[in-house]
């Protein structure tokens, strides 16, 4: 997929209406706290990208809206994406219609990698679950609808349990219906997850990455533990056992990532995440989502930027950003939200 342009307004500190990249690889440059990571984002978010904090966070500070406008390009044809972030949260239209994200996952869509990736490494298992879950919802209308509903049956769960309890088995239930199958659907991402994310990394640095799941119950045995478990959750007033509950164990030379790996090899760890991603969306699509990258360069050795620029080379279309352009592509500088 080809974003053929973006228009924007009101933005975050973005000035310029339009950004036109071209095809192949494009490298915004600019200091820090010029717009690039705010291009990059509106980017993601206009082609149905979810991102964390809240929608008005990205709305020029004084403005009560803003809009993004993605033209893009497909084997199917030309779309028109719009996205407009206001107080209300975030609405979508695919070619001038009412859509949902879930439509707009029809298209293979955008890569985002970031700095702050560091987080699937290095940060809480919340992290690993969200990457987990986006993913899958990028795959599965049906995995966002059942990750809605077992959310739901947690909330009552978890309120009865504070409650004394009574009346607790109707939920129990519930989230054994649904936590079964988001369970299983992890699995079988993961399976194809795994080999992607190993030869990415093979790619990039020495070592070998695994990807485990760990789950706090198997789902076969998932109703015997929440009724052996509930005096614990009423203790503590919380589910203690379920999806909710697991992690992504992120392997490297057989140690646990998070505890043994340098910041470097972190770094190299999300990319082959991100990479492997995005390689299962263009497999998925037979098309390959546009890929961007924040901060191409930092805490990257020569070799692994070289694999970095190597893939994104091999692109229909890339977009990178940084304080420094790579000796290939073309340059795009960017100054206070403005670029030329």
């Amino acid at each position: 997929m080809r974003l053929l342009r973006l228009r924007q307004s009101n933005f975050r500190n973005l000035v310029t209406a339009e950004f036109a990249p071209g095809p192949g690889l494009s490298t915004l440059v600019g200091g820090n706290a010029q717009g690039k990571t705010n291009l990059l984002e509106a980017i993601f978010l206009a082609l149905g990208g979810e991102l964390k904090n809240g929608m008005m966070e990205r709305v020029r500070f004084g403005q009560s809206e803003a809009r993004l406008l993605a033209e893009v390009e497909t084997t199917f044809g030309s779309s028109r994406l719009e996205t407009r972030l206001s107080q209300g949260g975030r609405e979508v239209y695919l070619n001038e219609s009412s859509a949902s994200l879930r439509e707009l996952a029809q298209l293979p869509g955008a890569v985002l990698l970031g700095p702050e990736d560091l987080e699937l490494v290095l940060g809480a298992p919340e992290e690993r679950r969200r990457f987990l879950d986006l993913l899958l919802s990028r795959f599965s209308a049906r995995y966002r609808a059942i990750l809605s509903q077992y959310n739901r049956a947690l909330q009552q769960r978890n309120a009865l349990l504070k409650m004394g309890g009574a009346g607790i088995g109707v939920w129990n239930q519930e989230l054994v219906k649904y936590g079964s199958e988001i369970l299983n659907l992890r699995r079988r991402i993961l399976g194809k997850l795994k080999p992607l994310a190993r030869d990415a990394y093979a790619e990039l640095a020495p070592g070998e990455l695994a990807l485990e799941l760990f789950e706090t119950v198997d789902p076969v045995h998932f109703l015997q533990a929440l009724e052996s478990g509930l005096q614990d959750d009423l203790q503590r007033g919380v589910t203690s056992v379920g999806p909710h509950r697991d992690d992504l164990n992120i392997l490297l030379g057989g140690l646990e990532a998070g505890k043994y790996a340098s910041r470097g090899e972190a770094r190299s760890i999300t990319l082959a995440l991100r990479l492997a991603e995005h390689r299962l969306l263009w497999a998925h699509h037979d098309e390959a989502p546009l890929l961007l990258v924040d901060e191409w360069h930092t805490e990257l050795d020569a070799r692994r930027r070289q694999a970095l620029l190597n893939y994104a080379e091999s692109l229909p279309q890339a977009i990178l950003a940084g304080l420094e352009a790579p000796s290939t592509g073309r340059m795009i500088p960017i100054e206070a939200g403005v670029w030329g």
